[in-house]
């Protein structure tokens, strides 16, 4: 340690010039995944030992890459952090111990070029020219989530030399009218380091107006050094003998230009990383990569269930990061959307809702920073993994429904979009904590109600269950999609005898009740259909005030076999001569899947439907029933009533 602590120190006191500085941001930006004082000890130890570092991780990341280093290698020492659980002197201990930095140990990774195997992608940049449409999308987004609005076509009067400036009182960032491709992207990043660092309340924001200068010109150095842009020209005069030589100046400022530069080229990395996947495989995508191909790629189960306590410390994080988000400025359509639906900010709070940014690795490196490692955060569903191995945030620009336990213990998330494109609710993938067809949305709050009234409302949605919360119809639970399964029917017998279905009055949530008919006659509950209006869900008549309404048809509801024997009564045409006989052999053909009460109230339904004696239809239901039993079986629940 003492050793590293010399060359350390010994790297650092040679920036004292331009040129010093230049040269240290080039190789921070080669190596941005590591801190400032790692990159140089990189550098310095890789440079002695007469190489020049390109790309630099760990033995077991290379291994799980493909490449295996070297007999007799030896590694490059750096500084990994050691977080630990800690008892704070004083304060009440609570059930989430406080997690701190303790102190450092020295580890080694190595450079690809000490390695043998697989072959790994080109990620160096390529010089770029032009408009640099899909780079200059990303940080234009990165601005805007922060809550700035951007101007691109302001006036040289206004801006007089510059050619940007942020204004922190109104939230609003403008650059100079006709800027090249090259030199807006330059300088949107410029922007965007002085709104990440500089906010009036940010930490450690210096005094000195040409240290922060420096700082948000080497961040937009940094950048355009990663993606191929040489900004050598225009930036070094802003940070020419700005040191001074003062160590422990050039330290601060260092970390903080690291840290705001990592995120945002990790952002221009995974977009570009995700576009050249999405390209190989062929998509028609001309532009980006789908939100929807994204979660695809993310279906299968992330399962490590072997450290199941660490994955539930993983998700509560997960929550309270996205609960903190909801409440910050790049929320704000989330919140007017919560609004909308006429959501209390109480409401909010009671079922911890939160948002998640649009950005690709703000959840991940949080999580990070609370030293949980990436294998933990994969497992617990909040991450994907890119085909290099890099994590991004799952949740993108959506309102988070965090999906708890009966108990109320967190399990899984759940998102709904607000900014960008994409599916518009999206669950988790499954873990080993989660499995959607497990679980019942806000059953933990409703389980009281519920046995009280001997009857569960089931929905669809997490609004609809929240929204009938919130109107004090506090038995509704959800099924987070359409399909009801049999684990959370059992869920429900525990404590009702009977459910209602209300599934929203479209063709979609109607087509479930059908699907899973079967499951639900089988489920030793009495079922009731409630028939909502057509394109109407129960938030949806709640946020118009009508509760009473909504009461109304969730007590009028319909047995499950009279639903089913109406569905069938919609095909046909009632006022022809084949239409009756049609629709009474439709239900003949699947009378076996009913209970001995249900088929005589089914009788006495089509008699009274089809204006006919009661005797005549049950003679015939029981004739054509017979009919279809002397012929082979089929699996008929599948097929439409």
């Amino acid at each position: 340690m003492e050793r590293l602590h010399e060359q350390l120190q010994a790297s650092l006191a040679t920036l004292v010039t331009s040129e010093d500085w230049k040269e240290a941001l080039e190789v921070a930006a080669r190596f941005h995944g590591y801190s400032f004082a790692n990159t140089q000890l990189i550098w310095a130890q890789a440079q002695a030992s007469g190489f020049t570092p390109t790309r630099v991780t760990g033995y077991r990341t290379w291994r799980s890459l493909g490449r295996q280093v070297r007999r007799g290698e030896k590694g490059l020492t750096i500084l990994a952090p050691i977080v630990r659980n800690v008892a704070v002197e004083g304060e009440v201990p609570t059930e989430e111990p406080e997690r701190r930095l303790v102190g450092f140990k020295p580890v080694h990774v190595f450079d690809i070029s000490q390695t043998d195997g697989e072959p790994l992608p080109d990620t160096s940049p390529v010089l770029l020219e032009g408009e640099l449409p899909g780079r200059w999308e990303v940080i234009a987004r990165l601005i805007s989530d922060a809550g700035y609005t951007l101007d691109l076509e302001a006036d040289v009067a206004r801006l007089g030399s510059a050619n940007g400036v942020t204004n922190m009182t109104d939230r609003h960032v403008a650059l100079k009218e006709g800027l090249s491709g090259a030199q807006r992207f330059k300088t949107g990043v410029h922007e965007l380091a002085h709104i990440r660092l500089h906010q009036p309340d940010s930490h450690g924001s210096p005094d000195c107006s040409g240290i922060i200068e420096v700082e948000a010109e080497s961040v937009a150095y940094m950048v355009c050094a990663s993606v191929g842009l040489d900004s050598t020209d225009y930036s070094l005069p802003y940070v020419a003998s700005w040191s001074g030589g003062d160590i422990e100046k050039v330290t601060a400022t260092a970390n903080r230009v690291i840290g705001c530069a990592h995120d945002i080229i990790e952002s221009l990395e995974l977009k570009r990383e995700l576009e050249r996947t999405t390209i190989a495989r062929g998509s028609v995508e001309e532009v980006g990569v789908s939100d929807r191909q994204i979660w695809e790629s993310a279906a299968e189960p992330n399962l490590l269930p072997q450290r199941t306590n660490e994955i539930e410390d993983v998700v509560r994080a997960a929550v309270e990061f996205y609960r903190n988000q909801l409440t910050r400025p790049v929320a704000g359509k989330a919140r007017t959307y919560l609004a909308s639906r006429g959501f209390h900010e109480a409401t909010c709070e009671a079922w911890q809702l939160g948002y998640a940014p649009p950005s690709w690795n703000a959840l991940t490196q949080h999580l990070r920073s609370q030293g949980l490692d990436d294998e933990l955060v994969f497992a617990a569903g909040v991450a994907g993994r890119a085909e290099s191995g890099r994590l991004y945030d799952l949740m993108r620009g959506r309102i988070i429904f965090p999906v708890l336990d009966e108990h109320g213990e967190p399990r899984g998330l759940a998102g709904r979009q607000i900014v960008g494109n994409g599916p518009k609710y999206v669950n988790g993938p499954e873990t080993s904590l989660y499995a959607k067809r497990e679980l019942l949305y806000g059953l933990n709050r409703a389980s009281d109600a519920i046995a009280s009234a001997g009857e569960a409302v089931v929905v669809e949605g997490y609004t609809d269950v929240i929204a009938a919360h919130q109107a004090g119809i506090n038995n509704v639970i959800g099924t987070s999609g359409t399909a009801i399964t049999e684990r959370q029917l059992a869920l429900v017998r525990e404590s009702a005898q009977s459910v209602v279905l209300a599934f929203d009055g479209d063709s979609g949530g109607l087509q479930a009740i059908e699907n899973n008919s079967e499951t639900l006659q089988q489920s030793g509950l009495d079922i009731r259909v409630a028939v909502l209006p057509s394109d109407q869900d129960p938030a949806s008549l709640l946020t118009a005030g009508r509760v009473l309404q909504l009461s109304q048809i969730l007590d009028q509801g319909d047995p499950l076999a009279i639903y089913l024997v109406d569905r069938v009564l919609e095909r046909y045409d009632l006022d022809g001569v084949e239409g009756p006989i049609r629709a009474i052999y439709k239900t003949a053909s699947v009378l076996g899947q009913f209970r001995p009460a249900d088929r005589s109230l089914i009788a006495k339904h089509l008699a009274d439907r089809l204006g006919r004696d009661l005797h005549e239809v049950d003679s015939m239901l029981e004739q054509y029933a017979q009919q279809g039993r002397s012929r082979p079986r089929r699996d008929l629940h599948r097929s439409s009533l």
